[in-house]
């Protein structure tokens, strides 16, 4: 008689632990996780300061809205209308950069980038021309253009506060090709 007792107690038990406490666990858990985390870094996650913990960047990855833009399009995206995000492309990949408007956006160091895809003045360094502000790579190197577009597009892919967002749709290119450049090279 007592075994059956403990028994039922013991299956009462079990089924009062649901997912309301799996939840209370959770949030322990992840407080505790917050408080010991600004004891020793003065920041709730761990001196973390990506794409991760943005707001704009999660919500992108949930609804997976990437965009297929025209030119025409992605120059709405140029940081003038600050209800928008900060676009900018390289060869037909297009990040958003909205975190370093102070960089891209208006006034800025690269706002000349925002809102076109300016693959050109990416290989060339020539940021005084503004006819280097295009995607036509006609009369420049070929292995130089892949290369540099590489090299910058690895770095918005890699970058932890930029995110790839999707595509940009070239017009067929018409006319000569913008003057040559001497070439600069790197910012920086």
């Amino acid at each position: 008689m007592e075994n059956d007792t403990r028994d039922d107690h013991n299956k009462v038990g079990w089924r009062s632990f649901g997912i309301l406490d799996v939840a209370r666990v959770i949030s322990g858990l992840l407080l505790a996780n917050a408080i010991l985390s600004w004891f020793f870094t003065s920041s709730s996650t761990w001196g973390y300061d990506g794409k991760w913990i943005n707001p704009s960047y999660l919500t992108f990855r949930m609804r997976n809205n990437f965009v297929n833009l025209t030119l025409d399009e992605l120059a709405k995206y140029d940081g003038q209308n600050k209800a928008l995000p900060l676009y900018v492309a390289i060869n037909g990949s297009v990040y958003d950069v909205s975190v370093s408007r102070s960089i891209y956006g208006p006034g800025g160091p690269y706002s000349k980038f925002a809102g076109k895809d300016a693959a050109r003045a990416w290989v060339t360094g020539c940021f005084g021309k503004p006819d280097e502000f295009t995607y036509d790579l006609r009369e420049i190197d070929e292995k130089e253009a892949s290369d540099a577009i590489q090299t910058w597009q690895d770095f918005y892919n890699s970058h932890r506060k930029y995110w790839y967002v999707g595509t940009v749709v070239h017009e067929e290119i018409t006319g000569p090709p913008p003057e040559p450049c001497e070439h600069v090279g790197y910012p920086g």
